[in-house]
């Protein structure tokens, strides 16, 4: 039980360290990659780190229990948060570069983001208490 907790508190904190990681199309100084585009924010981009996970880590237990699920959850979760956005994102890229869109805040409002944080910091804690 207390390895089990472990193991969603790293793999929790991990997540929030991979988060930003689709931002980083908002940092280099390439013209074609532009800022959520469907390179960094679409559903095709979990699928592709998600398989590069798998294949460094599968063979690594218990860092296959850690690393998967958190690059998972982390990027599924910062593409669908940026989907609540106003600008919203190219999800279904390659196919389609359609951007969805809830058009429900501001991606740079401080007050959201600070609260997303805080709400997936306790709902770590919750989970790792809890479970």
């Amino acid at each position: 039980m207390a390895a089990n907790r472990s193991l969603v508190l790293v793999s929790g904190t991990v997540a929030l360290a991979l988060g930003p990681l689709p931002d980083l199309d908002a940092r280099t100084s390439l013209k074609f990659i532009g800022h959520r585009s469907g390179i960094s924010h679409s559903f095709f981009t979990v699928v592709l780190l998600s398989g590069l996970a798998y294949v460094l880590f599968s063979n690594y237990p218990p860092l296959d229990l850690i690393i998967i699920p958190a690059v998972i959850g982390a990027i599924t979760s910062h593409i669908l948060l940026d989907a609540l956005t106003v600008s919203g994102c190219p999800l279904l890229w390659p196919f389609t570069r359609h951007r969805f869109s809830a058009r429900l805040c501001r991606y740079d409002n401080p007050l959201v983001n600070a609260a997303i944080t805080v709400l997936s910091l306790f709902a770590i804690l919750v989970f790792v208490l809890y479970s």
